[in-house]
């Protein structure tokens, strides 16, 4: 734990239990070029098929719809809860929220429903992991319990 994290943990009063960061465009460095090119040629025809604000659009929305790959998302375990910060965001929720996880080989989703629900992607939490696994599943399986491998 750093300076940081001490200062901010006597700030709120939670303890921090584990957190790391994931910046997955630098970690696949030839996916972040195939998806630049493909905003970019998909961009440029749209703009040339439909006009320039069509074009300047389909930047907008594409790189929008990505914006989880171009951005380090930093993630906290707390006593109390889990921690999502990704710029401009931050998204917390208390242990209690989730029932389950799944594990799969990008990451963990965690959820609040105790089976499966096609809401699980947007009342969950996807947590993308790092090289250590183990120790992350081993907080979580303490303090969410019920999982599920992913199909």
């Amino acid at each position: 734990m750093n300076e940081s994290q001490h200062e901010e943990q006597a700030e709120t009063g939670t303890e921090i239990i584990y957190s790391w960061r994931v910046f997955p465009a630098k970690a696949n460095p030839q996916k972040t070029v195939f998806v630049s090119m493909a905003i970019i040629l998909l961009s440029l025809a749209s703009g040339w098929y439909a006009g320039v604000p069509l074009g300047v659009l389909a930047v907008l929305l594409l790189s929008g719809s990505l914006w989880p790959f171009f951005m380090i998302t930093t993630y906290r375990f707390t006593s109390e809860g889990i921690e999502q910060k990704r710029w401009p965001t931050t998204q917390k929720k208390s242990w209690d929220y989730f029932r389950r996880y799944e594990v799969d080989p990008r990451g963990i989703l965690l959820s609040p429903f105790k089976t499966p629900s096609r809401l699980d992607p947007f009342r969950g939490m996807y947590l993308l992991t790092t090289n250590d696994r183990e120790q992350l599943l081993s907080i979580i399986e303490s303090k969410v319990g019920v999982k599920r491998e992913a199909e």
